[in-house]
């Protein structure tokens, strides 16, 4: 049996196994000896100033995390090494892939993992990028059935359910971005019709090797199929052409204001020594690929025990933003114990309207008043600001906790079942208390503009209080959404898919 069926199950029909005639694997490896390159140089001198293992900048903005990524491939001069679980076809995407292309014609070796669950068929942007001879696309835990996914998904649903969901950018082994952001349009505000809210952080020090050494234990994996096999699957040019079209799509949108703010400016001031970055002790969170080969449900994942300690040390108070969130009774026991021994627990979510996952939110739904009677106080987003004329649609996407004004943690963690035990998931784990006071100031200064406060009634029905001024405003229906989305998601309650969300 070949690598690929023994990936995916004996079940594939002798001609799709020909089909998938796997391009010979070679094992590759963070390269070390970059301290001589600009970013090694700057890190360098940084150090030499500073008594510190690490430091760290937080990208809350989508503009500095896009400018940073453009930033960051422009100044490679040895290795780039992406993790995502979504490239899309869009502005962005083209930005990116247009970056790698060229750094790839200065030498750069470009490695660029993506998990499959959204690539569809075939992308022929990636395999174009993957004929580059410095460019090398694999893509993690495949579908076997290009054009019938649904159907691949059925016969292979244990493997396939289970997905890569990191998301790392590290360049010349000096510095990465980690965080909760794929690389889409939505992802970096950019005025669309929906935009993202979300956290990264860059780094410097002791936690890039720790980042480098997780990329290449995925990138090596069994479970990292090369692009060359699925080459024959769709028509695609080579990497001129591809080049071309992106720059076409980008020289399209290059006088508007998105595109406009995109610059290498952060890196220019990370380069020159002046970008204020916080020194702090980081520890890199970080699931094993295997992690998708376990099929015991309850396994629980590196990321959650260690976010369980982290949030079991709390004392004083324990904010999270998760835009999944499904506790759990767990869960729910998890934090009214913290509130009982005096932690102010404040919970951050997607309301109804602001969700893109409206089955998520249903489960989640069922957590909500257990959750307020316990005494944690919980939030939800407002998808549209109650008096803007914004057609923008606003869903959270930070993966954010932060811990006494202490510590903080952002990564690529949601809090439910599917990243407890179906996903791979990584993160950082910062102590400062310069990041997470900030951090934690900025979030509760913000709530009142951007979240509904949800309580219980005297008669214990769900409040959501809108505090647009010094009046209260109270809404006793899921805000900012129609009769026919609240009935579609009071249906999906009742379906048993909690363990999947």
């Amino acid at each position: 049996m070949g690598m690929f069926s023994r990936l995916v199950g004996s079940r594939l029909p002798p001609r799709y196994q020909r089909l998938f005639k796997l391009p010979q694997r070679v094992a590759s490896y963070k390269v070390t000896n970059t301290e001589s390159t600009v970013l090694g140089r700057a890190v360098r001198t940084w150090f030499e100033d500073h008594d510190a293992t690490a430091a760290v900048y937080r990208l809350d903005s989508g503009i500095d995390a896009l400018s940073a990524r453009v930033g960051l491939i422009d100044r490679a001069e040895r290795t780039i090494d992406i993790q995502s679980f979504l490239l899309k076809d869009d502005v962005s995407g083209n930005l990116v892939a247009l970056h790698l292309a060229q750094a790839a014609d200065r030498g750069v070796r470009v490695r660029l993992l993506m998990d499959d669950a959204l690539t569809g068929a075939v992308d022929p942007g990636l395999l174009s990028l993957d004929e580059h001879e410095n460019i090398d696309v694999r893509v993690f835990n495949p579908f076997p059935r290009r054009r019938s996914r649904f159907i691949s998904l059925l016969a292979n649903y244990n493997i396939l359910n289970r997905r890569m969901h990191n998301k790392s950018l590290t360049v010349d082994n000096q510095v990465t971005i980690v965080g909760g952001r794929n690389i889409a349009d939505e992802y970096y505000r950019t005025g669309g019709e929906s935009e993202f809210i979300d956290e990264d952080l860059l780094a410097i020090g002791a936690p890039v090797d720790v980042v480098s050494d997780g990329f290449d234990e995925y990138w090596n994996s069994p479970q990292a199929i090369p692009m060359g096999a699925f080459d024959n699957l769709v028509a695609h040019g080579g990497v001129v052409e591809s080049v071309a079209v992106a720059r076409k799509l980008i020289d399209a949108h290059r006088g508007g204001s998105f595109l406009g703010g995109v610059d290498g400016r952060l890196i220019d001031q990370l380069v020159a020594g002046s970008l204020q970055l916080v020194p702090a002790e980081v520890e890199v969170v970080l699931d094993r690929p295997e992690k998708l080969r376990h099929f015991t449900l309850r396994r629980i994942s590196v990321t959650s025990e260690y976010l369980q300690r982290l949030a079991s040390a709390a004392v004083r108070e324990l904010i999270v933003i998760s835009p999944y969130f499904v506790p759990r009774k767990e869960g729910v026991d998890f934090f009214a114990a913290l509130v009982k021994k005096g932690v102010n627990v404040v919970i951050i979510t997607n309301s109804l309207a602001s969700t893109n996952h409206s089955s998520v939110h249903a489960v989640y739904a069922r957590y909500r008043k257990p959750l307020l009677q316990k005494g944690v106080q919980l939030y939800e987003l407002r998808a549209r600001s109650e008096s803007a004329k914004s057609r923008t649609k606003l869903t959270l996407h930070s993966k954010v906790a932060t811990v006494d004004r202490q510590r903080l943690f952002v990564g690529s963690f949601n809090l439910d079942p599917r990243s407890l035990y179906l996903n791979t998931e990584m993160g950082m784990m910062v102590e400062s208390s310069e990041l997470a006071e900030s951090m934690a100031a900025s979030i509760l200064v913000s709530l009142p503009e951007s979240s509904y406060r949800l309580r219980l009634s005297e008669r214990g029905k769900l409040q959501w209080v809108l505090q647009t001024t010094d009046v209260e405003e109270i809404i006793t229906t899921e805000p900012q959404s129609g009769a026919w989305l609240r009935f579609r998601t009071w249906l999906l309650g009742l379906l048993p898919i909690e363990e999947q969300m």
